[in-house]
């Protein structure tokens, strides 16, 4: 009796929250964290420092765009880098890669002829260079390296950016070169690899495995399915039918059946997780973005207002039923969150709701942004998030766009609104001085505007903890008060 009344106050002593994040868009696959404690720290007076920042973890162009994740109280990432072999110098490119606001003066011809030029100068100089793979270890509570593992891999046109799946004290991760690995999530042993099969010259795969059923599933040119413990390929997709690299696989269970879901060949199909049967197929015309399971729901989103954003049912023995398509934003990789029966979205510089059952837009409001895509919303608390060039923070509530918190990001990791900033470095003051307006905006620009979450990689939330990538590393914030929050 003494010992169950111990062991009573000692589970209401501290709230117990769900602490995991362990894969591409949380728990579920779906950008939520569910049973996450009050963020009662998210403040517009004087700012919020970070709680850690880690050690130099190259990212970007040399370190690429995969988002972090957390499981058992550590934090993992995956980073595909480069180093230059001593005393070579190329020298500047003579084809190098065009955003495309650079393009405009290129036909469709021309360009295509420009991209065969730049691959092939681009693979000629990956020769003077050594390419690695490196999966970061990281404790939750400090930040500090438990244990980084490198093994040595191959050029690809733009650095391998998969995100980690942890799944039973195991990493999963998507590699250069189509090599998938398998590494073990306390020590960073390296438990297995598999070059998977099919042509390879340079090409970058994004998606990140679905475990499920003892089953590890991803896009790598085509849908394959490996054996999670062993890595031996179980099944492997159609090249054509199957087709695809940057979406993410999700998982669907029903009434004792793991089926894996993902966006092939500009269509959504729905695979048997042990067998690879293919179970049915639809047109969603979804691209890079990933699936959303919700019960009995389906979310896809496309690349084109044509394609759109789109809800199904799932009906077991059948081929998905279309519900509604709302074509009101598009984008090429951004995935959703749903929230409290109502979707929120993300593309083209606006964000939408729309009514989960219908698909009836709520409000749509223009997003301030220079470049925003890619990056994907998450959601706790009944606050949504969409980290591009800062913070921003709004109310996961249909009746009106609510914005909460714009917040920006200096060179300190300090986060705040942009007048909170301005303060901070006394630009007032500043301003008064001879040619004062031009130093004030100098110095603005240096400390915040080019400061922030890596644009593409989207963030962890676990346990009232927001983990961001930046361009040189990882950041974490403590977002709730736990004394607070244990009253």
């Amino acid at each position: 009796m003494h010992r169950f009344v111990f062991m009573f106050l000692l589970m209401f002593a501290a709230p117990a929250f769900a602490s995991d994040w362990p894969q591409w868009r949380g728990p579920n696959r779906d950008g939520v964290a569910p049973d996450s404690p009050p963020l009662n720290r998210l403040t517009t007076d004087t700012g919020l420092a970070p709680a850690w920042v880690s050690e130099a973890i190259p990212s970007s162009g040399n370190g690429g765009w995969g988002s972090p994740v957390v499981a058992d109280g550590k934090v993992y990432l995956f980073v595909h880098s480069k180093v230059r072999k001593a005393g070579e110098n190329l020298g500047r490119p003579k084809f190098p890669w065009l955003p495309p606001e650079k393009r405009g003066h290129l036909t469709p011809a021309e360009y295509d002829d420009y991209e065969k030029n730049r691959r092939d100068e681009d693979q000629a100089r990956a020769k003077i260079e050594q390419f690695f793979e490196t999966l970061y270890c990281l404790s939750l509570d400090t930040g500090k390296t438990l244990w980084k593992k490198q093994v040595s891999s191959v050029y690809s046109r733009f650095v391998q950016s998969g995100t980690p799946v942890v799944v039973d004290d195991r990493v999963y991760v998507l590699g250069a070169g189509r090599m998938a690995r398998c590494f073990d999530a306390k020590t960073g042993e390296e438990l297995w690899s598999k070059r998977l099969p099919g042509d390879y010259r340079d090409e970058f795969m994004m998606s990140s495995f679905a475990v499920a059923d003892g089953v590890a599933a991803v896009l790598a040119g085509s849908l394959f399915a490996l054996d999670a413990k062993t890595g031996d390929i179980r099944w492997e997709g159609d090249k054509k039918q199957t087709s695809g690299t940057h979406s993410s696989p999700a998982v669907w269970t029903h009434e004792g059946f793991t089926f894996f879901i993902a966006n092939v060949a500009g269509a959504t199909a729905c695979f048997e997780a042990r067998s690879g049967v293919e179970m049915w197929r639809v047109k969603s015309q979804a691209s890079q973005s990933t699936p959303i399971v919700s019960g009995n729901l389906l979310l896809t989103y496309g690349s084109s207002r044509r394609g759109g954003l789109r809800c199904y049912k799932l009906i077991p023995g059948e081929a998905a039923e279309e519900l509604w398509t709302y074509t009101g934003a598009s984008d090429p990789g951004s995935s959703p969150v749903i929230v409290a029966g109502h979707v929120y979205v993300q593309g083209e510089r606006t964000l939408a709701c729309v009514d989960l059952k219908t698909g009836d837009e709520k409000w749509q409001t223009e997003l301030k942004h220079d470049d925003p895509r890619y990056t994907s919303l998450i959601a706790a608390d009944g606050k949504v998030l969409y980290a591009c060039e800062g913070l921003l923070w709004f109310a996961a509530e249909p009746a009106k766009f609510t914005p909460l918190l714009d917040l920006k990001m200096d060179d300190t990791g300090v986060i705040a609104t942009a007048d909170v900033h301005r303060k901070r470095l006394n630009l007032d003051e500043l301003k008064a001085q001879p040619d004062g307006e031009k130093k004030a905006e100098q110095l603005y620009r240096s400390k915040v505007e080019r400061q922030g979450p890596l644009k593409c990689s989207s963030p962890a939330i676990v346990d009232g903890r927001l983990i961001v990538r930046l361009k040189d590393g990882l950041v974490c914030y403590e977002l709730t008060d736990r004394k607070q929050a244990s009253r």
